[in-house]
């Protein structure tokens, strides 16, 4: 069975934190042994023209492929990718959507206009994916289908194999890490300022405090100055996907502050598969895997305070967490192979 992937993003050697997740999803197709065939934006630039350049590329390639050939077209980031493909939607056989996260929640009014034009075009036979159940009932409502039509898969899953724990010393320190990008709207404020606290909560759970960040993201600049202002603060350059275990199994606890709607978090989940416990905000997606002293602790989105009652509690509980547990259940990568398996079969026989 022969699947073309499609997506406006890849991680390559300039940008290898890029779009991973399309990394991880085609790996898994690959192991339910499917035929599959990348289309995606080259993201080998590292400026906004070089940036353009390579869409314009990525869309006449998107206006001029040969669609006939392949048993399914899985597109993903679909309002990025609909205006070269509505012109051939016609060519295809089965097409799926993969539904992520600003593809329905947009960040910016630009986005929101992008959005809400590109639902108009999506072909009625289209099939649907999103990566939670939280998720999959936004979809529902956003695009007024019922909601049995959207198909709940975790995004490629986490590779257990990859992501597991390491053998940690008791140690009178603590590493709190935190791995999304570096943007107001994700949660680094609370970060910076819970390191500009740090003596207060040092004091209050009895353990010294370090805090680890990658270097990315919209306000990366402001933040890495300002966080590297303090001596318990250490910056890492970007990590390719394959080697995030380095970060991950460096920690104590990771930190999901995001105040930005999530469709799934999936850092959250390489983390917990290092049985490293989340601190994470009480909605989207991540209140389904976050469970309080199971995987982690759960504070009041946008709340600062009650972040850092939650940060304190983690550190003085450490050695209760189980996280990978939930993993190894309910998201690993050899789950989601088992459900392309059985999607992709069943779905061609319509």
């Amino acid at each position: 069975m022969k699947i073309l992937l499609i997506n406006n993003g890849y991680p390559t050697t300039k940008n290898p934190q890029y779009s991973t997740y399309i990394q991880t999803i085609q790996e898994c197709l690959q192991g339910a042994a499917l035929d599959v065939e990348l289309l995606v934006l080259d993201t080998n630039f590292d400026s906004k023209k070089g940036k353009i350049i390579k869409y314009l590329f990525f869309y006449l390639k998107l206006l001029l492929h040969r669609y006939k050939t392949y048993d399914f077209v899985y597109i993903h980031n679909y309002p990025y990718v609909f205006i070269p493909l509505m012109f051939r939607f016609f060519s295809m056989r089965n097409i799926v959507i993969h539904w992520h996260g600003t593809d329905i929640f947009a960040p910016t009014k630009n986005s929101l206009w992008l959005n809400r034009m590109s639902y108009l075009f999506i072909p009625s036979k289209a099939q649907h994916i999103a990566p939670s159940e939280y998720f999959a009932g936004k979809v529902s409502r956003k695009l007024k289908i019922n909601k049995n039509r959207i198909f709940v898969s975790p995004s490629g899953g986490v590779d257990t194999n990859l992501f597991a724990p390491s053998e940690k010393l008791n140690s009178d320190k603590v590493i709190l890490g935190f791995a999304s990008s570096m943007k107001s709207d994700k949660g680094m404020d609370f970060v910076l300022k819970l390191v500009q606290r740090t003596a207060e909560v040092e004091k209050l759970c009895g353990k010294r405090i370090e805090i680890h960040c990658i270097e990315y993201g919209a306000e990366k600049e402001y933040y890495k100055n300002e966080l590297l202002k303090y001596g318990n603060v250490k910056v890492y350059k970007p990590f390719p996907k394959d080697e995030m275990i380095r970060f991950y199994q460096g920690l104590d606890v990771l930190l999901l502050t995001t105040r930005m709607a999530e469709s799934l978090a999936l850092v959250g989940l390489e983390a917990m598969s290092c049985n490293v416990p989340v601190v994470g905000t009480d909605d989207f997606a991540i209140r389904d895997y976050i469970i309080n002293s199971v995987s982690g602790e759960k504070f009041k989105k946008g709340d600062y305070n009650d972040f850092e009652n939650a940060v304190i509690k983690a550190i003085k509980n450490l050695n209760k967490y189980k996280p990978r547990k939930i993993v190894l259940e309910k998201y690993s990568k050899e789950s989601v192979i088992s459900q392309y398996k059985a999607y992709f079969k069943f779905n061609d026989k319509k």
